[in-house]
């Protein structure tokens, strides 16, 4: 759908072209409550917290609900000051995902590391997987001797840590991470009549996210119609 026809479909749903039962919404109004649709129609497909607890790519369906929104960047890393034996993406989130896709939500990360290989033979750089750690368990990790960042057998999966505006990635000091790949889900696109923005996620979505607003708007107006609409809409997908 265009943005005009989801606010002809928005209208026709709060059946506001044969009734004068419900508060007219200015265009100002229909884009809010599109927008605030989108944005929780994204969060509960990749959590899961939706009425077939489904999270994201967990059924074909999933995969179509947000398929649009992903992307894949590489970003250098350098060495970072924050952490020992620590690498963080060179300029951060702020000097590449935000200026090409503004990032979102992760959706998972591989890196390039490098070392002096036991075997001469082993291509460099590697690429390999993360270790995922938060500030409640990065110390265990890390003082753990057969935790998996550390290289044993030219194997090894560095420990990756968010915060503010980067990604760090800590090794045990015996190899170095160059570069970082992400794969995440971008922001969704603002929707607006006027200019003119239309929805940038899957067209078989638009249908699902203007029966959302709609039930957003009814419950902003406490209508007693909000419980019967949203058993319609937990029955959408």
């Amino acid at each position: 759908m265009t943005i005009s026809e989801m606010h002809i479909a928005f209208d026709l749903l709060l059946d506001k072209v044969n009734s004068l039962q419900y508060p007219s919404f200015l265009p100002e109004e229909k884009d809010f409550f599109l927008n605030q649709a989108i944005r929780r129609f994204v969060k509960t497909r990749y959590s899961g917290f939706n009425s077939k607890k489904e999270g994201f790519e967990e059924s074909q369906k999933r995969i179509d609900d947000l398929r649009t929104l992903v992307r894949e960047l590489t970003i250098p890393c350098g060495v970072s000051g924050m952490k020992p034996n620590g690498y963080s993406l060179t300029g951060g989130f702020s000097g590449h995902l935000f200026d090409t896709a503004p990032y979102w939500l992760s959706l998972g990360e591989e890196v390039d590391i490098t070392f002096t290989p036991a075997n001469p033979s082993l291509i460099m750089p590697r690429r390999v997987g993360v270790t995922g750690a938060t500030a409640n368990d990065y110390r265990w990790k890390l003082d753990d001797p057969t935790a998996a960042h550390i290289l044993h057998y030219d194997e090894a999966r560095p420990l990756r840590l968010f915060y503010n505006d980067t990604i760090e990635f800590i090794t045990d000091g015996n190899y170095s991470v160059t570069n970082a790949y992400l794969r995440f889900l971008k922001k969704p696109t603002i929707v607006s009549l006027t200019p003119v923005v239309n929805c940038d996620l899957a067209e078989s979505t638009h249908d699902e996210i203007v029966a959302l607003a709609v039930q957003l708007a009814l419950e902003n107006v406490e209508q007693p119609r909000t419980e019967s609409f949203t058993q319609l809409v937990n029955t959408m997908e």
